[in-house]
């Protein structure tokens, strides 16, 4: 043997130093030793017995199954029998036990007795090798809690040792994978459930992240036997023992191919809306500017067969015949023009092309002017009652696009209450919002027709006999929310009805 040089051979082999050495090794592994000697009926602990028992090295070794609470019941009858069984046969042998603590703790050993014998065969002693099994024993009962648990749900449950090869799997696996276990324990689930589609960059997170935490948490494509692909969400634990050696991962699988299939048949049918959204847009622009030329040739026609009239010698009749006739083709031509409007402001709201072009004025005075320049334009010529019940602030808005906002609303209100005293708009300011209500005294929405107001294209049951479109309301309300607003209503029939538009400072 070679050692270095002022090195204490003779001290390092002393009993006293094997003794030591012994002692440290027995802790370390957590395994001890005892001794038995008929003749004397003396038994012999190593150190780590009474670590292991918490016992102090006053305690009689003789007492253990005597006269002391650790072994109870069917482990001290088994302890017994497993001593009298190496007395008899002569023969080593080994059993688990469990033993309780005083303040109620379990823990678990194995032992393996010797028997001593003599020259001639004679038995003289006993020799125990004791080793603790405590956290092996726990995992193994956590395991089987568990096995029962994970067997009496219907999601996939499969435990692996560190290597990642299977050493059990619940009955979801095979009846939803088509597995036996005889199949697949001792083997890498990824041999078999992974496939060709499997998405290799979930492969490395899964490898990455088992390495980094011990857990994962995702989705996976998987294959069952008959090789169908199947969708998993996976749930994987890694278990350590209380000295942090792995032990076993743990994996919980559920089926979500019914969800992916939602999914994917949900992103056809957006990516188809898109297309027809796209398509619509397309139409409606190439529509509307198409519509535009014709539209100002009647108007122009008009113009010159009004000129004309003035210059022909026609007969009375015949005049108040054309001019009522070119009273409708005027109103019907602007109203055309004014469909094919909203229809491409529509158009360049959704595709987000209208931005709002704000600056900064006083709120009163913007109110004040608009409210001048709009009173009924046929029939009464109402005027509206305006109240502007707030404080003066400045604040940005496009004032264009609020005026069209603000006309639409006020026209309706004119529209709806023909005959009914006049709309009134009121301005009130409260926690930094303007609140601008019209309220008219008209037929009125039925409470069924109100949750759909807001839509293109949408008349009230009560409405269809008054001129519109159905798109006022809805650019109305987009145009308020790109200004950070919000449009209500409120209505009742024959109660006439109010729009309160919120604009924030």
């Amino acid at each position: 043997m070679n050692y270095r040089p002022h090195f204490n051979l003779a001290a390092f082999d002393s009993l006293e130093s094997q003794q030591k050495r012994l002692a440290l090794l027995g802790k370390t592994a957590q395994i001890g030793e005892w001794s038995y000697v008929c003749a004397t009926n003396f038994t012999v602990w190593s150190d780590y017995l009474y670590d292991f028992y918490e016992v102090d090295k006053h305690f009689e070794c003789s007492d253990l199954l005597q006269n002391t609470h650790f072994y109870q019941g069917p482990e001290k009858e088994k302890m017994q029998a497993l001593i009298a069984q190496v007395t008899a046969t002569k023969t080593e042998h080994s059993d688990d036990f469990m033993i309780v603590m005083r303040d109620g703790r379990i823990k678990w050993h194995t032992t393996t007795i010797h028997p001593v014998l003599d020259a001639r065969g004679n038995l003289t002693g006993l020799y125990g090798i004791l080793q603790n099994i405590t956290a092996r024993k726990q995992s193994e009962l956590e395991l089987q809690r568990m096995a029962y648990v994970a067997e009496k749900t219907n999601g996939i449950v499969m435990i692996t040792d560190p290597d990642k090869k299977i050493i059990w799997i619940n009955h979801s696996f095979e009846k939803i994978l088509g597995y036996r276990p005889e199949e697949v324990i001792g083997l890498d689930p990824a041999v078999f459930l992974q496939g060709p589609e499997t998405s290799v960059d979930t492969i490395r997170e899964i490898a990455r992240s088992l390495r980094s935490s011990g857990t994962f948490s995702g989705e996976i494509l998987n294959y069952t036997k008959s090789g169908e692909k199947i969708w998993l969400y996976l749930n994987i634990a890694a278990v350590y023992d209380d000295s942090g050696k792995l032990i076993n991962y743990v994996a919980v699988e559920n089926d979500i191919t019914l969800i992916k299939m939602a999914e994917h048949r949900l992103q056809e049918a957006i990516e188809k809306e898109r297309e027809l959204n796209r398509f619509k847009t397309q139409f409606v622009n190439l529509a509307s500017h198409q519509f535009r030329t014709p539209l100002a040739t009647i108007r122009s026609s008009i113009d010159l067969l009004d000129l004309k009239m003035e210059s022909a010698d026609v007969n009375a009749p015949f005049v108040d015949l054309f001019q009522r006739h070119k009273a409708i083709m005027a109103e019907e031509t602007v109203r055309m023009t004014e469909l094919m409007e909203n229809i491409l402001d529509i158009g360049r709201i959704d595709e987000g092309k209208i931005e709002l072009s704000k600056k900064q004025c006083s709120f009163k005075q913007f109110m004040d002017g608009f409210v001048e320049s709009n009173r009924e334009p046929v029939g009464q010529q109402r005027k509206l009652v305006y109240r502007f019940d707030a404080p003066d602030r400045i604040i940005g808005i496009d004032e264009i696009l609020m005026r069209n906002v603000l006309r639409n609303i006020v026209s309706n209100a004119f529209k709806y209450s023909e005959g009914k005293q006049a709309p009134e708009l009121t301005v009130t300011f409260r926690d930094d919002a303007y609140f601008i209500a019209v309220k008219d005294y008209g037929i009125g929405i039925p409470e069924k027709d109100q949750q759909f107001l807001f839509q293109s294209f949408f008349r009230a049951s009560n409405a269809k006999v008054f001129p519109g479109s159905g798109l006022g309301l809805m650019i109305a309300r987009k145009l308020i929310m790109l200004h950070g607003g919000d449009i209500q209503c409120q209505s009742a029939i024959g109660d006439g009805c109010l729009i309160t538009i919120q604009l924030s400072i």
